[in-house]
């Protein structure tokens, strides 16, 4: 693994795509083989329960727009920067997973929200929704 990550320009342009077209929902990233580069792994629309099925047992960045209704009944959509690091994860990995999730972060204008989790109950969609809301 090198000490620099770098993220494709797709991926920028997926999160792009999510924030103003509306047509998507969710960005699935993964690191390549190599652990250098970020590459788009999905992009379309899940509901948040195929989201939780979709996730693998590998690391993932995942960017997903969260609706909900607010307490006084308005609905609401967040942006959402996910960072999957399922337990079993390799040290290497790990390592990689953390820099580049740093390195995405700060290239995507518009998140409202960053959470990281290394297990499905982390992101219950309530678990979610509350952290939205403060």
């Amino acid at each position: 693994m090198t000490s620099a990550i770098s993220v494709e320009d797709r991926c920028i342009d997926a999160f792009n795509e999510l924030k103003t077209s509306r047509h998507i929902t969710t960005v699935l990233y993964r690191l390549n083989h190599n652990l250098d580069t970020l590459i788009v792994d999905f992009e379309g629309n899940l509901t948040h329960d195929e989201l939780l099925k979709a996730l693998p047992s590998d690391p993932r960045l995942v960017v997903y727009e969260l609706h909900f209704a607010d307490r006084d009944g308005s609905r609401r959509a967040v942006i959402v920067l996910i960072s999957w690091s399922p337990h079993g994860t390799s040290p290497e990995q790990m390592a990689a997973h953390a820099a580049v999730y740093v390195a995405l972060r700060n290239q995507l204008d518009g998140i409202d929200l960053s959470i990281e989790a290394m297990s499905r109950s982390e992101l219950e969609y309530d678990r979610l929704v509350r952290a939205a809301r403060t």
